[in-house]
């Protein structure tokens, strides 16, 4: 939609733009403030069509004003404004008055193509501009003055060089009525072209007119300042529409520019202004000025696309700063630039509104890739923690199948803990290595019976391998633990199983 019919919504109250969408049946769900009213109905085409209306036209002009300005001007129009106490009731009032369309400009009048005919001048035009000079005649007579003249026969010399003089005279004549139409009819191309985009012709089609008089009275010799006088003032119309040509060739190139920079896909637009310059280069300024038009509205096109796009980045951001959050990531951050980035795109500032997303979407990865890094260094200590206390159990399990007590279920517990371990999935491995724990935490009564029956016990004192300390505790399932450092070993050897079923955890 075209800049002012936005200006024109945003004058509207929120009633105002509920009612206009009922109007036209444009659907508003879910536009929960003006602003989002706003953007729902600037996309929509009956919306357009209906602010065209001079009613709604008239909108930004009364905005503009106070209400002292606006009560004059209702006085003044002969509109009745009892019962408006503030700004928006008289511009509504004086809006919906059908003498508010005197307040639009008037719209142009079409400029008439100057009057640039003259019947007897222009068929003498065409036929000064098709006829052949040949200047080669000329110069062939007077090679033949020259050899009369060498071979002493002076009459004949004489003879030819009055013909040639008299076809001098008639050949320059013709050449010079060839030149001044090409002349007028390159000035009339110019004159036209001028006329057609607006400028005041008027100046130089007079001059045209009295040098097409001259033309046609023959007097060509004495009229030379008419074409000195033309040339001039086409020169200064092809000046001035060059000039207006060059600056909106200019000003479709800052656009282009400024749309490359927001990211628009500028590649129609950029074909369509290489055209018109090519039109400007071969003169050619009304269609030169038809496709700089058709240039800026593919720019525009552009842009809009890619404004939309801006604003589907937008509810895509939330919902991965939503996601984030439920996994616990800290997304504060790049909630705060998104908030930022509706604030720009509200206000225009698309280019600030791209990079303020950006920098919201860059703000959630990164809390996400901390959040999953913190996760997977959970998941590694809790699965070494799982394989520690399957490793701290097999010794156990061991000893105890040393002394034939029954653990099938210990072992059945231990294997598929590892398996489940080796997949990754801490969480069963360590409810099995628990279930493990729980029947030979049974069992250790057991052990320290068959120990005593074969005369084993446990050290009475030793001290740390690793830091010497000589606070050791020697535990009834056979490990010992250093009280100051934390290291632990085997008090009590194992056997050729627990070597088996280590060799089976390694692979």
């Amino acid at each position: 939609m075209a800049p002012e019919a936005r200006s024109i919504l945003r004058t509207l109250s929120v009633p105002e733009l509920r009612a206009l969408a009922a109007d036209v049946r444009a659907d508003v769900s879910g536009c929960q403030s003006k602003a989002d009213l706003v953007k729902r109905l600037g996309d929509s085409e009956a919306v357009a069509t209906a602010l065209t209306a001079p009613a709604y036209r008239v909108r930004p002009v009364l905005a503009a004003k106070s209400p002292a300005e606006l009560r004059t001007l209702a006085a003044d129009l002969g509109i009745d404004v009892a019962g408006c106490n503030t700004r928006r009731d008289l511009a509504t009032r004086i809006a919906a008055s059908p003498t508010a369309a005197s307040l639009l400009p008037a719209p142009p009048k079409p400029v008439a193509p100057p009057d640039l005919g003259h019947e007897v001048a222009d068929t003498l035009v065409q036929q000064g501009r098709n006829q052949d000079v040949d200047l080669g005649l000329i110069d062939d007579l007077l090679d033949q003055v020259r050899m009369r003249f060498e071979e002493r026969n002076y009459d004949r010399s004489l003879e030819l060089s009055r013909e040639a003089i008299l076809l001098a005279h008639g050949t320059l004549d013709a050449f010079g009525r060839a030149a001044w139409a090409y002349a007028l009819l390159a000035a009339q191309r110019l004159i036209e072209e001028s006329g057609r985009t607006g400028h005041d012709v008027e100046p130089a089609a007079v001059v045209l007119r009295d040098a097409k008089v001259a033309y046609a009275s023959g007097n060509l010799a004495a009229n030379e300042y008419l074409l000195e006088n033309l040339q001039s003032a086409t020169k200064a119309l092809y000046s001035q529409e060059l000039q207006q040509m060059r600056q909106s060739v200019y000003a479709s190139e800052d656009r282009i520019a400024q749309g490359k920079h927001l990211g628009a896909d500028m590649a129609a637009a950029e074909e369509a202004l290489g055209r018109a310059k090519e039109a400007m280069r071969r003169a050619e300024h009304g269609a030169a000025r038809e496709i700089v038009a058709a240039t800026d509205r593919a720019a525009a096109e552009a842009l809009v696309r890619r404004v939309r796009e801006i604003e589907g980045m937008i509810p895509a951001t939330e919902r991965a700063i939503t996601e984030a959050r439920h996994l616990g990531a800290d997304v504060d951050e790049a909630g705060r630039l998104l908030e930022k980035a509706k604030v720009a795109l509200q206000r225009g500032e698309h280019v600030l509104a791209v990079e303020l997303v950006q920098r919201a979407e860059r703000s959630t990865m990164q809390s996400q890739h901390s959040q999953i890094e913190r996760a997977m260094e959970l998941r590694f200590r809790q699965i070494e923690r799982a394989q520690n206390l399957v490793t701290y159990l097999v010794p156990i399990a061991d000893e105890a199948a040393g002394y034939d007590l029954p653990i099938e279920d210990v072992h059945r517990f231990l294997a598929d803990a590892r398996d489940v371990l080796n997949q990754g999935d801490y969480v069963n491995g360590t409810v099995l290595a628990k279930q493990a724990e729980e029947r030979l935490r049974g069992i250790v009564p057991r052990l320290v019976e068959e120990r005593a029956k074969r005369g084993i016990t446990k050290p009475p004192a030793g001290r740390c391998g690793s830091c010497d300390s000589g606070d050791v505790a020697f535990l009834d399932d056979g490990w010992a633990r250093c009280n100051a450092c934390g290291a632990s070993w085997r008090w009590r050897a194992p056997s050729g199983l627990w070597e088996r079923f280590r060799s089976l955890l390694r692979e």
